[in-house]
Order: structure tokens, then C-alpha cells, then sequence
């Protein structure tokens, strides 16, 4: 069953007010509630994300009359407008996509949103930064790249002071789990969506990000938490028990200390492929499934410093 709570409605970026359009919730103007006289209400996710996940907002038919469609709603959610917001302001949107196919789609969808507008987009990352400090968008739309971890190092790049600090950055994939929603959210991205969701449901992730706040399509599974879990740790091999080679001893500590493939190679002075098979034999060797528990792992046995 789903969760139901309402919204205080937050400003748009830098005081930005966005386009009136039809309430969330159904309702178009203050006095909008249903018929049982109980304040308008939204469907969330049911998830323990579901108060930074966003809405999914119930369709429902508009209410007929142009004087209720031309009121704003005084429900309270990010999405609803109230009457006295500008009306004329555009959320700005930058697109940072390498495929064109791709870019010229994500343009052509959020065309036929009046409240938003696309100010760039480029297929190179490392142009992307310089590009959103010039353009000052709202929202970043981020192509998925090789791994969650490059992406969330695009991520702190373009909300660093050299880029655009103020937007929101919504990555263009699934979050797997709950534990990688939280990752994103760690690195400042205000959620992610697929592209293969519905044009509407594109354009409402970016409204919503646009307005403040985080979404999360679809909702990530919850992680599974065995009891036994905690305790594997007990068992396994110490680093100097383990067979590791120096060098990927070396590949392990910068993981530790939470470097990316890209930032450990410059460190080491190594070709990102390099540090991949070190960290590759690494993992097997300590025998740690991913990224995140061989870093755990360094810590637990202090090679993080």
C-alpha cells in the first residue's frame, strides 16, 4: 500500500518560478478538494526512499472549466503551482549525452514542455563542466556512462564550484538498489530516471528536479539484508595472507581511500585499464564481489590509512 503525505511547495532555483499547469493531485485551485471535504493528497512510492524519491503523481482526469484549469493548486507538492507564481519562467535544462540519437530525442521530448527549455547539451564530458558554468541551467539530464562510479564523479564535477553548484543532476539510468540511490544522492545528483520511461513521465522527472526536488524512477528495490551477512567479514583472508601483489596492494589502499579507476591511475602513474586488472585480481583475491566491499575490506584491514 502506498504512502500518502503532502508537500511544502519549494522555489524553483535561484528564485525561479515555473509555468502554471494542472495540479498533481487533480485539483487546479485552492479550494480544489475532493468532494469529501479532506485536503488533496498524492500517491508516493512505497519505498524507504519514498520522502526524497518524488511523487507518482495519480492521473486523473483535468477538472472541467477554464477558470479551475487557469488557477493554480494550493495543495502543496513541488509540482503543483499556486496562483502566485510567475508564470512566464522557464526551467533551463543542459544535456550532457554522447549519443546524438539519444540528445536530439531528450531535446524534441522536453520541447513540448512550456515550462522548460533546453540551453545546451554536449557529448563530451570533459566539456560538460566548463559548458554548464557558462549556461547556469537549472537541470542536468547525465547519459549514463561506462560505470555508476564515473557517473558519479560527473556528477561532483558538475555541481563543483567550476560548474553549475546550484542544479540539480539527474542521472540518465536506473538506481539498482536502494544502496545505490543513496550513493547518488551522496555525490549531490537529485535522482535518475531510464530513458525508456514515457515522454510525460520524462518531463515530470524534470519538473520536479527542476523545483527542488530528488525523484527516483522507478522506485529502487529495497535491499535484501541477510542476518548472516554482517558477520562474512570473520573469515576472510588479511591482506598479507591474501596473495596480493604489491602494486595491487597499492590499487587497493587508493580504493580505500575512495579514488576512482581514473584518479588512481593518475596517482600511480598507470593507464586506467592497468588499475581495472589490478583492482580486477584484487577483489579475486581477497575475495570481495565489487568495488564497494573490496573498499570496506580496506578499511576493515587499515590499508586505508
Amino acid at each position: 500500500m502506498a504512502a500518502v503525505s503532502t508537500f511544502a511547495a519549494p522555489a524553483g532555483p535561484r528564485g525561479r518560478r515555473y509555468p502554471a499547469r494542472r495540479g498533481a493531485c487533480g485539483g487546479t485551485g485552492p479550494g480544489d478538494a475532493p468532494a469529501t471535504g479532506a485536503p488533496p493528497l498524492h500517491a508516493e512510492i512505497d519505498n524507504p526512499l519514498d520522502l526524497i524519491a518524488g511523487h507518482q503523481l495519480l492521473a486523473e482526469p483535468a477538472p472541467p472549466g477554464a477558470a479551475r484549469a487557469a488557477a493554480g493548486c494550493g495543495c502543496g507538492h513541488p509540482m503543483c503551482v499556486d496562483e502566485g507564481r510567475d508564470r512566464t519562467a522557464a526551467a533551463r535544462v543542459f544535456l550532457v549525452e554522447r549519443h546524438p540519437v539519444t540528445s536530439a530525442g531528450l531535446r524534441s521530448v522536453l520541447a513540448t514542455a512550456p515550462g522548460l527549455t533546453v540551453v545546451g547539451s554536449t557529448g563530451d564530458r570533459l566539456r560538460a563542466v566548463p559548458a554548464v558554468r557558462r549556461t547556469a541551467p537549472d537541470v542536468v539530464l547525465l547519459g549514463r556512462g561506462a560505470s555508476l562510479e564515473e557517473d558519479l564523479a560527473a556528477v561532483v564535477a558538475l555541481r563543483g564550484p567550476d560548474g553549475a553548484p546550484d542544479a540539480r543532476v539527474l542521472l540518465l539510468r536506473r538506481a539498482e538498489s536502494t544502496a545505490e540511490a543513496s550513493r547518488m544522492l551522496l555525490a549531490g545528483a537529485g535522482g535518475c530516471f531510464p530513458l525508456d520511461l514515457a515522454g510525460e513521465r520524462i518531463i515530470g522527472a524534470v519538473q520536479l528536479a527542476a523545483a527542488g526536488g530528488s525523484v527516483f524512477l522507478p522506485a529502487p528495490p529495497s535491499a535484501r539484508i541477510h542476518p548472516a551477512a554482517p558477520a562474512r567479514h570473520l573469515g576472510e583472508l588479511p591482506p598479507q595472507q591474501a596473495g596480493l601483489t604489491e602494486r595491487e596492494r597499492e590499487v587497493l589502499v587508493k580504493l580505500g581511500q575512495g579514488l576512482s579507476n581514473a584518479e588512481i591511475g593518475r596517482e600511480l602513474a598507470l593507464a586506467e585499464a592497468t588499475v581495472k586488472k589490478h583492482l580486477t585480481q584484487a577483489m579475486r583475491k581477497i575475495g570481495q564481489p565489487d568495488r564497494l566491499r573490496a573498499a570496506l575490506y580496506a578499511h576493515r584491514h587499515g590499508l586505508a590509512g
